[in-house]
């Protein structure tokens, strides 16, 4: 078998041009089978076939000097993001690419060594592989010469997006928050710290956020509204659905709906994202009266339309504490009766939904 293997290894290798990175893109499994035969590390290109940074790369790795750098040194493989390998390899292992081309390098054992984001120059993407083979610099270290102190700049950008990449959300926030402290909101908006907001922060919570949200058009002047308030908006509505927003209580959520609308979201918008986490929030503290509140003002101010009842009504259904919701729901269940005809499967779908509420009286 390993003679077969080995066999395979040089057909493969035979079969390519020696100044170009030989790259695998079918079986990344096969790729491991012959980095384990050949004693090598694997390197793993996640590109998209649509991302023009990803194409600058191509002509680089035809280049003699990478290409025979990685092939000495390593197995590598193309893993396009759309790729059933995202799903089969990289979810498993709980591994993001927070931008492309995301540099991954391995052991044979597919244990995750080092990640880098390169620049498309051939210094760059062989000093980027030298790290990867030196296991005093590698990524695998970040979290001891954490523990042990290190704090540079540029270690804390390194190490959140580290963070980013093996989805540690956690750790990412408070090394974010660090960084975040140790610069003055003056220099929140300048461009490596712009990029570091982009990129790396993922709370609303930290101190450049709140900046950023607070100062959207010194930012606007500098890296384009439509960016910025994309960045801006990815940030609110990030922590919003995140773990830590289901513990936000019911005024935190409603500071997220002003966030919002501060930084250019229509209020009707503002209020409808933030309706089911305020409603669910009531929910959870069996105080139905505040969630049919909260609900009977989105209806009413919003142009609500029969799937919005619909969503409403059963939702109050399988998760109100108690009756107090009924007297509403019967009137939610009378006006979406009047946006469908009446012997429609909708029609029918609510009057069954209206039998369950009256069933809680």
């Amino acid at each position: 078998m390993k003679k077969l293997l080995l066999l395979s290894c040089l057909l493969f290798q035979l079969s390519v041009s020696a100044q170009q990175i030989n790259f695998f893109t079918n079986d990344i499994r096969q790729a491991f089978n012959m980095a384990r035969a050949q004693g090598k590390l694997v390197f793993v290109e996640v590109y998209s076939k649509t991302c023009e940074h990803c194409a600058a790369f191509e002509p680089i790795f035809k280049e003699k000097a990478v290409a025979d750098f990685y092939n000495k040194n390593f197995i590598s493989y193309k893993l396009e993001v759309t790729s059933p390998d995202v799903r089969n390899f990289l979810t498993p292992k709980r591994l993001y690419a927070p931008s492309l081309p995301l540099f991954l390098f391995f052991d044979g054992n597919e244990n995750l060594l080092h990640f880098a984001m390169s620049n498309p120059t051939a210094a760059e993407t062989i000093k980027h592989a030298q790290n990867a083979l030196n296991p005093s610099v590698r990524a695998a270290t970040f979290r001891s010469r954490y523990a042990s102190g290190e704090r540079s700049d540029n270690f804390l950008i390194d190490m959140a997006m580290y963070c980013r990449v093996v989805c540690d959300t956690t750790l990412n926030i408070k090394i974010m928050e660090e960084y975040a402290r140790r610069k003055t909101p003056a220099q929140y908006a300048d461009k490596n710290n712009w990029l570091a907001i982009s990129k790396l922060v993922m709370d609303v919570e930290n101190p450049m956020s709140k900046y950023l949200i607070n100062n959207m058009g010194a930012y606007k002047a500098k890296y384009g509204a439509k960016e910025v308030k994309i960045v801006a908006e990815n940030l609110i509505m990030g922590s919003l659905y995140s773990g830590r927003g289901a513990k936000y209580d019911a005024a935190k959520i409603q500071q997220m709906r002003q966030y919002l609308i501060k930084i250019g979201i229509e209020p009707s918008a503002a209020n409808a994202r933030t309706l089911l986490p305020e409603v669910n929030y009531y929910f959870a503290k069996r105080q139905t009266a505040q969630a049919t509140a909260r609900a009977e003002d989105y209806l009413n101010n919003a142009k609500a339309q029969l799937p919005d009842y619909m969503y409403i009504i059963k939702l109050f259904n399988n998760r109100a504490s108690d009756a107090s919701f009924v007297p509403t729901a019967r009137k939610w269940v009378n006006k979406a009766l009047t946006l469908t005809a009446a012997n429609s499967s909708d029609a029918q779908e609510l009057k069954a939904e209206l039998a369950k509420i009256n069933a809680r009286k």
